[in-house]
């Protein structure tokens, strides 16, 4: 298993027949109208910068991790004064034992509950900035940011690599199906050996099994299209995109969080509407994600890749 931000992984595997039917070819056009979903950070003549689908989410376990935290504190500081204080009629009735196990069970779940909150909020602070995804087309190399030094890069030929959009399940909050494009790294017998997202997730209030849904799930057809369109002819095959901000700042965040909540308006579906209603949400979300990201660190990529993709030309855009 791995972890890829917070979805978990399953490795040494072979492909399912889910993931093959899904599969976005490097070779065969995906779109015909191929839209960055502002996912880049940096494009020139020699690499695009994307995002992971998890950079535009960042925040959301923050906000729940401020209810969430209290709330288990709450509820240990409530039973350990329960354990310390038994009530005299479950003393006389020799129960003492029987009650102290039972608030000893549900204290050890609430602990590990808070345990669970705490790992989320560890990957929204004191981490990196952002986990970003290089495509470099003069190397026709695919590099993926895990952390610091050399290991902390998966890499694989943009050849070889397997994408394929993954459908998510419902996200918890806006009660949507979720979907983003993924990227597995398969050995000499095909088996699944690392993996990594790409880009931005798309959101519907309908399954890709609908046309509605279908339709939404499409934006990542076209998205796969971009970058595969600047991989194999370059960075003029394809529209000027809409770069997300790299600098920390709370304009940033808030124009991150509440553009975000667009891609729910583009469901067709009129209960999206009903989105403009956590317009709130989304700007105190907005507001911790700028907290998180003030606490976590700019991604360095290793001196070998920044060789590769070094460029002297005045193409480089960077937000």
């Amino acid at each position: 298993m791995a972890w890829d931000g917070i979805i978990r992984i399953k490795l040494s595997r072979p492909l399912t027949d889910d993931e093959k039917s899904r599969q976005l070819k490097v070779g065969v056009a995906a779109s015909a109208t191929p839209n960055d979903n502002f996912s880049v950070f940096e494009r020139n003549d020699v690499f695009l910068e994307t995002s992971n689908a998890q950079y535009h989410e960042r925040g959301m376990l923050t906000y729940g991790g401020i209810f969430a935290v209290p709330l288990c504190l709450f509820g240990i500081a409530t039973i350990t004064h329960m354990m310390l204080n038994v009530p005299d009629a479950i003393r006389k009735n020799g129960e003492m034992a029987a009650g102290l196990i039972g608030l000893g069970v549900i204290g050890l779940c609430v602990v590990l509950l808070l345990g669970a909150v705490l790992w989320g909020l560890h990957t929204e602070w004191f981490t990196w900035t952002r986990l970003p995804v290089r495509f470099n087309r003069r190397t026709r190399m695919v590099h993926a940011f895990r952390g610091a030094g050399a290991k902390g890069v998966i890499s694989v030929p943009w050849d070889k690599a397997f994408f394929f959009v993954e459908p998510r399940g419902k996200e918890v909050v806006s009660r949507t199906n979720s979907y983003n494009i993924r990227c597995h790294v398969l050995d000499e017998r095909q088996y699944v050996v690392q993996s990594f997202s790409v880009g931005k997730s798309v959101a519907s209030f309908r399954d890709d099994s609908t046309t509605q849904g279908a339709e939404i799930a499409d934006i990542l057809s076209a998205e796969f299209e971009y970058i595969r369109r600047y991989m194999e002819n370059g960075p003029y095959d394809v529209p000027s995109p809409e770069y997300i901000p790299t600098e920390v700042s709370l304009s940033n965040s808030m124009k991150i969080w509440m553009r975000s909540d667009k891609r729910l308006l583009r469901s067709g579906n009129p209960l999206a509407m009903l989105v403009l209603a956590f317009s709130p949400f989304a700007a105190l979300t907005g507001l911790l994600h700028y907290i998180g990201q003030l606490s976590c660190r700019e991604p360095v990529w290793p001196e070998d890749i920044e060789r590769e993709c070094a460029f002297a030309g005045p193409e480089t855009v960077k937000v």
